[in-house]
């Protein structure tokens, strides 16, 4: 059988790349030791037939739920037979491609009892956890309140008679909800609870609670557990996300993890030395959602580009037209500057995010270290980082998602091009672990503390704040205009930052005046809330400016010989790495044109050559598209997409698998007696 030109034309996009896609799939993933890796944990999960995929799109919830449970179960024995650590475990999650019941267990129950936890009780539950002798879930939000930690109504009264605390949910909202892993699977859980110590309120706090026996699985008298159904898209059907109900359920004192706070057999109450040292949970699950945001554009990304390279549709004549390589063909999609336009700005958001998910892991890494000294001094920012980057960086790879599904026209609807199920699995990221739009007020109130320091004590403020010492002089900064001149000034990164950093400063002050000037209070949510659009504008543009900072750092480390070797790249690769950079920057400056132009600091010149600059940059990556995301190195079983597989015969895998859909198996379909025959004879006979 002759190759297909599907095929015939993926190979050739091939033959063009200008760079060594192997160094710089060594780049994205820290080295060729972690690729390899990569590539073995995934290998691991795609030759065990529990992982098969073949019948994913045909589940119903509880029988998609008992897969998850199967799936999960053989995880841990995986985990455990290859002693894989916790980063492999993620992988193994990466290379699953679904949110399993089991997924919280190594992702929040454990590490909130390691860092919240005394060392006493790290030892007693940490190593049955490991061992998945017990296997917990993190319960924090309930059916009326999510976001409102201070108003929950799980409540921990202490039983000083018996040295216990009484769990109880209080109303009918009180239920615990949308808890990962609690519907089915898990027999423990840290419970967010507000204490209650002689009627006194204490606050949320973190209990270790039993849920299920051991022996049977059957619920704990007093608890009432069940799983609240199918989700919206279809989207984490395998997960058991539950509900949890406690009815005066009682627990050891000794369950209330310690590290920070206390209480005594004797009812007292130790506060912690920051109020906000829990926070450390929530950090890491914000910080982790960067790095797999990263991870799903760029399957997004993949699946788009090598689609559009084999498709093709019409005769419209491009500067990439192959008609002299294949004379009487129609011109392949991808070479149409509008797509171009539309699809490399987010293969250049997938390469920053990489650069962000690892900068932003190192900070929570440093976090941790320094709280586990007693050091706190990082803990502010850390916290309002990881909400502003979780905010954004979620908020623009969903969408992404759904640009490039949109971008493969109407066979992009069809849920075998893998993206239906990545959209489902990316679109509640936009809510979890914080609202995307709530989540903003958190970098709000930080920079703005910064803006105070700026003002009483410059030299305090910190590294990624150092933008607000701009706006001190406020005359001077009123009159500062780009320094753009010709169009390849837009190419230098100090001219980008400058601009980042201008507004940035700008959005910052306008805040804090008008908190000062409305005599408002930031702790007063009548008054705060009247800056909540503020609030978005400001945190956002932080986000974005250390997004462009970071992928500026990661290319220059590349190029740099002090740099450790796993972070740098051949000069093929750091060509093509400058012009991502560029685009990234440039892109984003160019979307959001308004916040750069409204105080002057733009000129109407320097904008239309700025999006000439946009425009020359995406068509110079033309050539090198399949490449770049043929070196984000996610192998075919991971993509899942009969129009995004490596080898590109993307109609000949769409038939083979529109022939495994169940109504195919009859050449009359089920009903046809039942409905559609009495509906033709109703009439009577009509003879063809």
């Amino acid at each position: 059988m002759a190759e297909s030109q599907n095929k015939r034309d993926l190979a050739y996009a091939r033959t063009k790349i200008n760079f060594d896609v192997k160094d710089m799939t060594n780049f994205l993933h820290g080295g060729e030791a972690n690729v390899e890796q990569r590539r073995y944990i995934i290998d691991l999960i795609a030759k065990d037939p529990v992982f098969n995929k073949d019948d994913w799109g045909w589940l119903n919830h509880t029988d998609a739920v008992k897969r998850g449970i199967a799936m999960s179960t053989r995880l841990a024995e995986i985990k455990m037979e290859h002693d894989l650590n916790d980063l492999d475990f993620a992988t193994m999650m990466e290379a699953i491609d679904d949110t399993l019941p089991i997924v919280l267990h190594n992702g929040a129950f454990i590490p909130v009892i390691t860092s919240q936890g005394t060392e006493e009780q790290i030892e007693k539950w940490i190593p049955p956890a490991e061992k998945f002798q017990i296997i917990g879930c993190y319960a924090q939000t309930e059916l009326g309140h999510g976001s409102n930690l201070s108003q929950l109504e799980t409540t921990a009264t202490f039983v000083k008679e018996t040295d216990e605390w009484e769990i109880n949910s209080t109303s009918f909202t009180a239920a615990k909800w949308w808890i990962g892993g609690l519907g089915a699977l898990c027999t423990h859980a840290v419970v967010q609870a507000r204490i209650f110590i002689e009627g006194k309120d204490y606050g949320a706090h973190v209990f270790v609670v039993p849920l299920r026996s051991l022996d049977d699985h059957k619920p704990f008298p007093g608890i009432e557990i069940g799983d609240i159904g199918p989700k919206a898209y279809n989207g984490f059907n395998k997960m058991d996300n539950g509900f949890a109900r406690f009815n005066k359920y009682r627990i050891p004192r000794e369950n209330m993890l310690m590290r920070f706070s206390k209480v005594s057999k004797e009812g007292v109450y130790t506060k912690p030395p920051h109020s906000k040292l829990a926070y450390g949970s929530m950090v890491l699950l914000r910080s982790v959602l960067i790095k797999q945001m990263a991870l799903y554009l760029s399957r997004a990304v993949t699946v788009s580009t090598r689609y559009l390279t084999v498709r093709r549709q019409f005769n419209n004549p491009t500067s990439r037209n192959d008609s002299d390589l294949n004379p009487g063909l129609e011109t392949q999609v991808i070479n149409y500057p509008m797509v171009q336009n539309r699809l490399f700005p987010m293969i250049a958001q997938s390469y920053a995010l990489f650069a962000a998910g690892s900068v932003m892991m190192e900070m929570y890494i440093g976090l941790m270290t320094g709280l586990s000294s007693g050091n706190i001094g990082a803990l502010a920012e850390v916290h309002a980082m990881s909400s502003a980057l979780k905010s954004y960086c979620t908020t623009f790879a969903v969408a992404g998602v759904e640009e490039s599904r949109k971008l493969m026209g109407g066979h992009g609807f069809s849920y075998f091009t893998g993206i239906a199920h990545l959209f489902a699995s990316t679109v509640p990221s936009n809510t979890y672990e914080g609202d995307n739009y709530v989540l903003t007020q958190q970098m709000a109130r930080y920079l703005l503390k910064e803006v105070k320091t700026a003002r009483t004590n410059p030299d305090q403020v910190t590294p990624y704040s150092k933008y607000l010492l701009l706006g001190l002089n406020k005359s001077a900064f009123a009159r500062s205009t780009c320094s753009v001149a010709l169009p390849e000034d837009w190419l230098n990164p100090a001219v980008q930052l400058a601009a980042f950093e201008h507004r940035c400063a700008r959005l910052a002050y306008e805040l804090s005046d008008a908190v000062e000037q409305g005599g408002l209070d930031t702790a007063n949510p009548k008054t705060w809330s009247d800056h909540n659009i503020e609030c978005y504008r400001i945190s956002h543009a932080h986000a974005q400016y250390v997004m462009v900072l970071w992928f500026i750092q990661a290319v220059r480390d590349a190029s740099n010989p002090e740099t450790d070797v796993e972070r740098r790249a051949e000069p093929s690769s750091i060509k093509v790495l400058e012009r991502l950079s560029n685009l990234h920057a440039l892109h984003t400056i160019q979307t959001n044109l308004a916040d750069f132009v409204e105080d002057g600091y733009f000129s109407p010149a320097q904008c239309q050559s700025l999006r000439a600059q946009v425009k020359n940059i995406v068509a110079s990556l033309a050539d090198e598209a399949v490449g770049l995301v043929d070196a984000f190195d996610h192998p075919d079983f991971l993509l899942n997409s009969a129009l995004g597989a490596t080898d590109g015969d993307a109609y000949k895998r769409l038939w083979d698998k529109a022939q495994s859909e169940p109504l195919n198996r009859r050449q009359v379909c089920d009903g046809y007696e039942e409905y559609i025959r009495p509906l033709l004879k109703k009439h009577g006979e009509f003879k063809l």
